[in-house]
């Protein structure tokens, strides 16, 4: 995934290796595949990261370098199922950490971060500007991507790194706004659920089991907030 990500937004990142530490701090230590941030934890000096002990995890470990930028934002998206050179769906969600800590560990599992669903802020240009940069991303059916930039002008321009790209059952983080009505928030399932059915009837049978797959789409979204 790494080696997809256009160079420009891409964070130096590799395998744990305790023979040779990052040569700055702080650093991310990440599953090299999982959700909501679970079992990543931060590094602020070599003595953080040569305690760290990954030997009773079933999954590598990755470190990543961290972001900079001041802003987090997660962008979900899904592929137009009759033009997947478009988006039928796009949703733009910052996610605002209370604390005062610089290089946090968001997820909706830290009680200090709250989402905001920005999408509406957006002009249809400046969704199209997002977009450009999107189809320089593989053609993933369905993502989330996760970045850093210091403002939404430096988002529009392209200035921000990429912290992660989720594609299995990604959540559409915009739906943990609490601002936003139950009412909204079931009509943005259905439609969407419509449109990842006509999604799915596009790919290979012999490389998808849709029933398997939505059983899982299910479960997962129903853990994760109580709609």
């Amino acid at each position: 995934m790494d080696a997809r990500i256009p160079e420009k937004w891409r964070l130096e990142q590799g395998y744990v290796d305790k023979n040779n530490p990052p040569k700055t701090f702080p650093v991310f230590l990440k599953p090299e595949w999982g959700q909501n941030s679970n079992g990543i934890s931060r590094a602020d000096s070599k003595d953080d990261f040569l305690a760290f002990d990954d030997s009773k995890s079933k999954i590598p470990y990755i470190v990543q370098q961290a972001a900079s930028e001041a802003q987090e934002y997660e962008i979900f998206y899904i592929r137009d199922p009759d033009n997947q050179a478009n988006h039928i769906t796009l949703t733009i969600t910052r996610s605002v950490n209370r604390s005062d800590e610089l290089y946090p560990i968001n997820s909706i599992n830290n009680e200090q971060v709250s989402y905001q669903d920005c999408t509406q802020s957006f002009t249809k240009d400046e969704i199209k500007k997002l977009q450009v940069y999107l189809h320089e991303l593989p053609n993933f059916r369905i993502a989330r991507v996760g970045l850093r930039a210091n403002s939404k002008q430096d988002l529009l321009a392209g200035l921000f790194h990429i912290i992660e790209v989720n594609l299995f059952a990604p959540f559409p983080i915009n739906l943990l706004d609490t601002s936003i009505s139950k009412k909204t928030k079931h009509q943005f399932i259905k439609d969407n659920m419509f449109h990842l059915v006509k999604l799915s009837a596009k790919i290979p049978k012999k490389y998808f089991n849709r029933f398997v797959f939505f059983k899982k789409i299910i479960k997962h979204y129903q853990s994760k907030t109580n709609l």
